[in-house]
């Protein structure tokens, strides 16, 4: 770690100009949340493996900011080479840059990792003392970076429709009609799973997230797609062609976008687009048009389309500004509405995923049992024997989730996991991000509560869970502290809204019952979550967040419903359901607005001797019951006798 941080130091003096400081972003030249292992620039610097972070080299130092749910990660995995900058309560890097750098400092950063909104902020920020932001022309990382993974190669597959719902023909006219709406004349798409979702495509060039890194510009009346065309197949290619989307080589977006603020992109003589989108050539009532029906007088727009918080600053620094529009993609909100095919496809992969759960729960409490001598899932007592066992025996973090994987990849249409699971005992699972890895885990216990956040991608969808379960004997403190959990799950769950609410607004009713007590977490509250697509989706949320206040949510939106409770050295608790927006029918309707309400498609037990029933009031507890029943149910076809059995068990009645 010493040794990159004395080789980006030289390269930072030597650099013209000189560099008082580098940045180096935890994202790729797409702004993904998740990247590739070649893109994992921050991680190889800092040692902080969480995905979200910014770390800031200086002559004589270096920092590392994340968010709340890493602190304790980051704590743990930093160097004493490097400072813990908390966001939320340490002043933000910009403001800090600004404050502790020099006047005329230089301050570099390469252009392709940081977005048009994260650039444009710092330079407003350096502004106040004439510090300035500069463009490296190569990434300074990777200068240093000895043995840095390859970019990956593999091939792109198309999405059947019987499982994306929409053609690309359908969702590029809807695309071209915006474009026409905003006069805009081309869109620059840079976020993967927007790529992905508008060609009807999938990859796995990104660990856990189905996508191809790939950018792609519309006009109106051209589509391009930037790959590495190696990627591409006989059946791909003809895929491409088949949809009018040109295919070029990855690189050539650069070249493009500057091809494309001057208005000479055009497909080449050797690719015509087979799909009739020429301006001026089709006739409608008499009038010219382009994009089957849209009149050519509409097209006096010059404007380009690019999202500021997804384009990165390189492509943005190759257009004229003054004809940019700025504005978020319109894709984001037509991928987070699904369409009725990627719906039940949804809750058809929560119940198969639904099932994994309980099947590894059953197993997972045989275990504890036979091996640790453990009370088990439903009944309280301390452990007998968990101090004489083998090696061999001994479960661990990893060794448990990596059975709960195999559970999973029985299921239909399983295609892997949709994050790195966060199986976590006792402490760690305060840590709110925690990933174990083989060497270092640690072994179950069934004295101390176990976290499981966990996911998988499926085909036909996308999931993501967290329960929170005890094998031995909980406090009467565990006890209250996921009672008031589940209220607040519950609260959010059951959550009745008019029409234009957004998730700011109902961030609260999953923290109230935690309030009541003087606890809280870190993170938000819920996210959207795509189909067969990212984990986490926008562009709605549901959080305490400002940005929350951006999107309201609307039906057939997507999001999850997670509440926790995390005692640093102690324990983490978290329950999360992925929930659908839906209309609600309600007596009244003040202000002819319509209502909305959720519909849970989420399906595992709740451990009863983790909930101090005293605090329930009966609408909760007849919720939990009708929850109960219909998981029992929904989930029967799918498991042998015993795990029915359990599962049963799990799910009878509780007595008001």
């Amino acid at each position: 770690m010493a040794d990159t941080l004395a080789a980006l130091r030289s390269l930072m003096a030597s650099h013209s100009p000189p560099l008082h400081a580098l940045l180096v972003p935890s994202e790729d030249y797409h702004q993904s949340e998740y990247v590739s292992a070649r893109d994992k620039r921050r991680d190889f610097v800092s040692g902080f493996t969480g995905s979200a972070g910014i770390a800031l080299i200086t002559m004589n130092g270096a920092f590392l900011w994340t968010d709340g749910r890493y602190f304790l990660q980051a704590a743990q995995q930093l160097s004493e080479q490097w400072k813990l900058m908390r966001m939320g309560e340490d002043p933000a890097v910009d403001i800090w840059m600004a404050d502790n750098m020099p006047k005329d400092a230089a301050i570099g950063v390469d252009p392709w990792c940081i977005s048009v909104d994260t650039a444009q902020k710092w330079e407003r920020a350096f502004a106040k003392k004439q510090q300035k932001l500069v463009p490296t022309s190569r990434n300074l990382v990777d200068e240093v970076w000895k043995n840095q993974p390859p970019a990956e190669t593999n091939p792109v597959i198309v999405h059947p429709l019987e499982f994306a719902g929409r053609s690309v023909a359908d969702k590029l006219k809807d695309l071209r009609t915006k474009l026409v709406q905003e006069k805009a004349r081309a869109m620059i798409i840079t976020a993967l799973d927007e790529v992905a979702w508008l060609y009807n495509i999938r990859g796995t060039d990104v660990s856990y997230s189905p996508v191809v890194q790939a950018f792609a510009i519309v006009t109106l009346d051209s589509a391009f797609f930037y790959v590495d065309k190696r990627k591409l197949s006989s059946e791909a290619n003809s895929y491409m062609k088949e949809n009018g989307i040109l295919v070029r080589e990855y690189g050539e977006v650069s070249s493009d976008a500057v091809l494309l603020a001057s208005d000479q992109l055009t497909p080449s003589s050797a690719d015509k687009t087979p799909t009739g989108f020429s301006r001026n050539t089709e006739t409608n009532c008499g009038k010219a048009t382009g994009n089957g029906g849209i009149p050519a007088a509409e097209f006096v727009n010059d404007r380009i389309w690019v999202d500021p918080c997804a384009c990165c600053f390189a492509l943005y620094s190759k257009l004229n500004a003054d004809k940019v529009l700025l504005k978020q993609s319109p894709l984001a909100l037509a991928k987070a509405l699904k369409n009725s095919v990627e719906m039940e496809g949804l809750k058809n992969a929560h119940i198969r995923d639904g099932a994994a759960v309980v099947q590894y729960l059953a197993w997972l409490d045989r275990q504890m049992q036979e091996i640790y001598g453990a009370s088990g899932y439903f009944a309280e007592a301390e452990s007998i024997n968990k101090n004489k066992l083998t090696d061999a025996k001994r479960l661990t973090e990893v060794s448990a989730s990596d059975k709960l994987e195999e559970f999973r990849a029985s299921k239909e249409h399983f295609r892997g996991l949709s994050f790195p699971t966060i199986s976590s005992v006792g402490s760690n699972g305060a840590i709110i991000h925690y990933s174990p890895e083989a060497e270092t885990c640690a072994e179950l216990d069934p004295d101390q509560i176990y976290l499981c956040d966990s996911g998988a991608q499926y085909l036909d969808g996308t999931t993501d869970i967290t329960r929170t379960v005890h094998f031995g004997k909980p406090t009467p403190h565990e006890k209250t502290c996921y009672t008031a959990v589940l209220k607040g799950h519950i609260s959010l769950g059951n959550a009745r809204f008019p029409n234009g609410t957004n998730g700011y607004a109902l961030d609260v009713l999953a923290r109230t019952p935690l309030w009541k007590y003087g606890l809280d977490y870190r993170h938000g509250t819920g996210h959207g979550i795509g189909s067969y697509l990212n984990v986490h989706e926008g562009p709605h949320q549901i959080s305490f967040r400002p940005s929350a206040q951006n999107v309201p949510l609307e039906v057939s939106m997507t999001v999850t419903d997670e509440p926790g409770y995390y005692e640093d050295g102690k324990f983490g608790i978290r329950l999360e359901n992925v929930l659908i927006v839906k209309e609600c029918n309600t007596k009244f309707n003040f202000g002819d607005k319509g209502y909305l309400t959720f519909e849970h498609v989420t399906w595992a037990p709740y451990q009863r001797k983790l909930i101090d029933v005293s605090l329930l009031v009966p609408e909760e507890i007849q919720w939990l019951n009708d929850y109960h029943s219909k998981c029992s149910k929904i989930l029967a076809p799918y498991l042998n006798q015993s795990e029915m059995e359990w599962l049963k068990q799990a799910t009878a009645p509780i007595a008001a």
